[in-house]
């Protein structure tokens, strides 16, 4: 068994050899799964135990690798399931039986490349026969057969397997011969275009051959159709692989990439930029010309103060004008009696001898007075009380206080806001003129009234 061993598997060496040789052509993997039928021949299927196995249902799985377009090489998984005749010496019932097989198969594959192909196979394998309970037995089988693969696309296809399996027990005289038929699926992957097989001549690159391409010049990386013709879907002039703006509006002008010009970059098209020379990055909006977001009328690339409230004055930055600063406003007028100067005498306001109680002709004075100063409310008074220097300089201080604030007090009394009086006896202490003489000291026994704002 040793030497049967050594001598196949010597066989398949030599038959791979060729195929390496052969590899660079095709380098597939391939996925199976198969069922059908298992037609065992007449022998002791476990001797002492049960014989003459009947026909039955098999599946299994298989993974190949190909070598070259014609040799692959294949391993499968497969279980067989049957029925047998008990020895009558035996009481058995309800055992189940099968065979498992582990092989590996070389092929010969003809018709490299078609939908339909044919091969032959032959290899080797374990054959391991159960009876459940009872044990089971390993093998070494041989199998030939022949197979038809059909494939319906690039990598899925149909499969159709005939094997004619011999199993060699210890027994010399008893060996199992084994016929069966599948059928499966099968799914390739990996592959590349065999290296040695001339493409068809393709002189434009656009995947049509020459005898079947009616436009032999297309332009690289155009689209095509069927023809070899390119395909412009926006009818445009430029080929959609590589046009950069397929949906060009009909009629539209465009460049050497298929896109209608825009001179300033602004993302609207010339045929439809009412700003043709818009500056570069300005923002713009669908008709192609500078955006004034706060309608200041200096343009959004162009504005430095881009929020400027609506309706105010902006400069050419686009930044609001300041207001000019208001007039101060005209000096208050100033009343008649203080026209000249700040400070008056009230001529004809007197008081009686070492009193504060004003003379009757005093007040018909002070009537005028109280009026014009209720004509500028907005002028503010000292009333001020002076005697001569006769006297004690205290009591004179004294006295041309209470002077002064009884001028004030009529004043008051006249409808002059007090607010805008002060009283202040001066005493002797501001004589206008010589206290030395009789004249002198009845000008420097007077009242006046100075403006203090």
């Amino acid at each position: 068994m040793r030497l049967r061993v050594a001598l196949l598997l010597a066989v398949l060496t030599l038959l791979a050899t060729p195929a390496a040789a052969e590899k660079g052509q095709k380098n597939d993997w391939e996925l199976g799964a198969y069922g059908g039928v298992g037609l065992p021949d007449d022998y002791k299927f476990i001797p002492g135990v049960a014989s003459n196995p009947q026909n039955g249902w098999l599946y299994g799985a298989r993974f190949g690798y190909f070598l070259s377009d014609h040799w692959s090489l294949e391993g499968s998984l497969q279980r067989f399931n049957t029925t047998t005749d008990f020895d009558p010496s035996l009481s058995l019932s309800n055992v189940s039986f099968d065979i498992r097989s582990y092989r590996l198969n070389l092929l010969y594959n003809f018709l490299a490349g078609r939908p339909l192909r044919w091969f032959l196979t032959g290899g080797l394998g374990r054959e391991i026969t159960g009876a459940g309970s009872l044990g089971s037995e390993s093998h070494l089988g041989e199998n030939v057969g022949a197979g038809l693969r059909w494939y319906l696309g690039k990598a899925f296809g149909l499969r159709l397997d005939a094997r004619y399996v011999s199993i060699k027990y210890d027994d010399p005289l008893n060996r199992q011969l084994n016929a069966e038929v599948t059928g499966g699926v099968l799914w390739s992957f990996g592959g590349a275009p065999a290296a040695g097989a001339a493409a068809p001549a393709d002189a434009d690159g656009d995947g049509i051959p020459d005898k079947k391409d009616k436009c032999p010049d297309t332009p690289a990386g155009a689209r095509v159709d069927a023809k070899g013709c390119p395909i412009d879907t926006d009818g445009d002039g430029v080929p959609d692989g590589i046009d950069a703006c397929p949906d060009s509006p009909k009629g539209s002008s465009v460049d050497k990439t298929g896109c209608p010009p825009d001179s300033d970059k602004d993302g609207v098209i010339d045929e439809k930029d009412a700003c043709p020379d818009t500056p570069q990055g300005a923002p713009v909006d669908a008709r192609g010309c500078p955006m004034d977001s706060d309608g200041d009328g200096v343009f959004d690339y162009q504005d430095r103060c881009p929020n400027t409230p609506p309706g105010t004055k902006v400069d050419a930055a686009g930044c609001p004008i300041p207001e000019p600063a208001p007039e101060p406003p005209p000096p208050p007028p100033t009343p008649p009696m203080f026209a000249e100067q700040k400070s008056i005498v009230l001529e004809g306001v007197n008081f009686a001898t070492n009193s504060s109680q004003l003379t009757p002709a005093s007040r018909g004075i002070l009537d005028k007075t109280a009026e014009s100063l209720k004509e500028f409310p907005n002028v503010n008074v000292e009333v001020g009380g002076h005697t001569d220097s006769q006297g004690n300089e205290t009591l004179n201080r004294k006295l041309s206080q209470a002077r002064a604030e009884s001028v004030m007090k009529y004043l008051i009394s006249k409808g002059v806001d007090a607010s805008r009086l002060t009283a202040k006896g001066y005493g002797a202490s501001q004589p206008i003129a010589d206290n030395s003489t009789p004249q002198g000291r009845l000008k420097n026994r007077r009242v006046t009234l100075t403006q203090t704002n």
